[in-house]
């Protein structure tokens, strides 16, 4: 797909890489907003600079278990950090081990010391390691033999690398907004972490990118009223490819979308009628504040709404909206049929 306008975030990032490690950094946004698009960027145009990137996308393993993490993080070599084969014409990092490490009796505290050796070879060599990991949250329930969770002691360690040390950044990409919301909340994370939102495309970017691909003035004026995720222009445009009008693939994105939420709310234990209480906050306004405008009894409802990908929570700036326009529509649809 064709990166469309981030220079703004991708600006953000390669200079935050290239600054002096003093804190994790959670890079949050909607599903499909493009945050792992943008870091693959980043990436690629610190290529030749003088950055190692140790880059782990989790999105495209199952949830792992403790076996399935080390293989995914190590690779077995004479060397303490090497090129991840799998990635193609991608300059990314894997951490090295020796051929004689065994996996199988492995501790945590063996894992962060074989961490800490690839970072420091980096830093030997003058150069500055980047740990970047896609969809953290998918470690959640690892445990090592002790019982420590794999991922509260990543944590420490990540505090250690980058406010304690200085020595590498680490930055966590996610789209899990109640994640987000519990690594706000943890102690401690605190003073130890930023934020940074990467979030829908603004109309002005929408309007500029569909003239570029050659979309006319009356259906750009239709567009930009439904669209603020890069990958729905994608789809529009391989639509229009295909024959299909603007008008028509944006109301059956909504008609999905309104189909799918309605089989949610009929398939889930919750108090129907609750559900649908949340979702009349949304007839008028796009966004809620999360202080003003919900009550504690209605947060269960909230969670389910926000684990099925119909609402964002955005709990750094109080914000709760929509995960999209387009599922604006579709909630304001359902209620209608309500």
């Amino acid at each position: 797909m064709k990166f469309y306008d981030r220079e703004k975030e991708v600006e953000y990032l390669k200079t935050y890489c290239q600054l002096e490690p003093n804190s994790i950094l959670f890079v949050y946004g909607p599903k499909s907003s493009g945050k792992s698009t943008v870091m693959r960027r980043v990436i690629k145009d610190l290529e030749n600079s003088d950055i190692v990137f140790f880059y782990y996308n989790l999105r495209k393993y199952a949830t792992p278990t403790k076996d399935e993490f080390l293989s995914i993080f190590f690779e077995k070599s004479d060397k303490k950090y090497l090129l991840n084969k799998l990635e193609l014409n991608f300059k990314i990092f894997k951490f090295g081990v020796e051929e004689s490490f065994d996996f199988n009796n492995i501790k945590l505290n063996d894992v962060f010391a074989k961490i800490n050796e690839s970072i420091n070879a980096v830093v030997r060599e003058r150069k500055k390691p980047v740990l970047v990991i896609d969809e953290l949250q998918k470690l959640k329930n690892i445990y090592f033999n002790s019982g420590k969770s794999l991922l509260n002691e990543l944590f420490n360690l990540f505090v250690s690398l980058t406010k304690m040390e200085h020595l590498c950044h680490v930055i966590c990409l996610t789209s899990d907004t109640l994640f987000i919301e519990e690594i706000y909340k943890n102690s401690t994370l605190k003073n130890e972490s930023e934020y940074y939102l990467i979030d829908w495309l603004s109309r002005e970017d929408i309007e500029k990118i569909l003239k570029e691909e050659g979309f006319t003035d009356e259906e750009i004026n239709y567009a930009i009223n439904y669209l603020s995720l890069p990958f729905e222009i994608s789809q529009l445009i391989n639509n229009k490819k295909l024959g299909l009008s603007v008008e028509k693939t944006i109301k059956q994105w909504i008609n999905i979308e309104a189909d799918r939420l309605k089989y949610l709310i009929d398939d889930t234990d919750l108090n129907e009628e609750m559900i649908y209480s949340i979702l009349y906050k949304f007839k008028d306004k796009i966004t809620l504040n999360y202080k003003k405008d919900i009550k504690k009894s209605e947060m269960p409802y909230i969670k389910f709404l926000i684990q099925n990908e119909i609402l964002f929570f955005d709990v750094i700036n109080g914000i709760i909206k929509p995960t999209s326009i387009i599922e604006w529509f579709a909630i304001n649809k359902l209620i209608k049929r309500h």
